[in-house]
């Protein structure tokens, strides 16, 4: 919760509905926030799962819908997975850089490196409805929608980031990592000295290291907290920054 006494901290947004095509994500947070007495403040950062912004945009798909290619069976024979989830991986994809047991490592058209292209198919709907969630078409100005009608709702000057969760080939698990960011600087620069007074210069994605505290407390089951909003974390505030800034292609 927010500490109101450092005036810092990590709000989890409470009683958040189920999302349907077509919602007003940015109405629907500060509705469940100001009905729990919350009162937004300025350089409040707004932390979004994807899967909400992904179902209101409406960015699923039907794997009933899905015909396999030839490459998606062969997919398939080295991972297990299902042909036609190995098919929406490859559409999502502008290539899929290799196979780790029954993970597909892939570069997602936006061009993040991942595993499976942050297909998903978890609280998205009923298992025998065989429906899963994409990534936004464009998570950055998902993230810029969110944040005008947020700005017009609390009349604050605030920042959104959109994360998913993200696997590599490198390590087991996943970590909560930004896809999509409006009113904030993906990239803090500082010039400092260490403990020794030698000159230090640190660049941090900040970014990624607010969605990853917000993601610990959103959780990855049924635990129905997909906003988070972040209070205290000193942030550059940029009208034009972009996820694209910290990708590397």
């Amino acid at each position: 919760m927010i500490n109101s006494k450092f005036n810092a901290g990590l709000y989890k947004v409470p009683n958040f509905p189920l999302v349907n095509a077509g919602d007003d994500i940015a109405q629907l947070i500060y509705r469940c926030a100001t009905n729990d007495n919350f009162t937004f403040e300025d350089h409040d950062i707004i932390v979004v799962a994807q899967k909400i912004v992904s179902k209101a945009e409406n960015a699923l798909v039907r794997l009933s819908e899905i015909v396999p290619s030839e490459y998606a069976r062969e997919l398939t024979k080295k991972t297990g997975r299902d042909p036609r989830l190995c098919q929406v991986y490859i559409n999502e994809s502008k290539e899929i850089l290799n196979t780790v047991g029954r993970h597909i490592i892939t570069r997602h058209r936006l061009g993040f490196v991942g595993t499976e292209a942050n297909v998903d198919r978890s609280n998205v709907a009923p298992l025998k409805e065989e429906t899963v969630s994409l990534l936004p078409k464009d998570p950055d100005a998902s993230a810029r929608r969110i944040r005008s009608r947020m700005k017009e709702l609390s009349q604050k000057e605030i920042a959104v980031i959109i994360c998913d969760t993200f696997g590599n080939e490198y390590r087991q698990g996943g970590i909560g990592t930004a896809i999509g960011i409006a009113g904030i600087r993906p990239l803090e620069v500082m010039d400092k000295v260490d403990l020794f007074g030698n000159p230090k210069q640190s660049v941090t994605t900040s970014v990624d290291e607010i969605a990853a505290a917000a993601s610990m407390l959103m959780g990855q089951a049924n635990e129905g907290t997909p906003v988070v909003i972040v209070r205290g974390v000193k942030y550059t505030v940029s009208e034009n920054a972009s996820i694209r800034e910290i990708l590397i292609e």
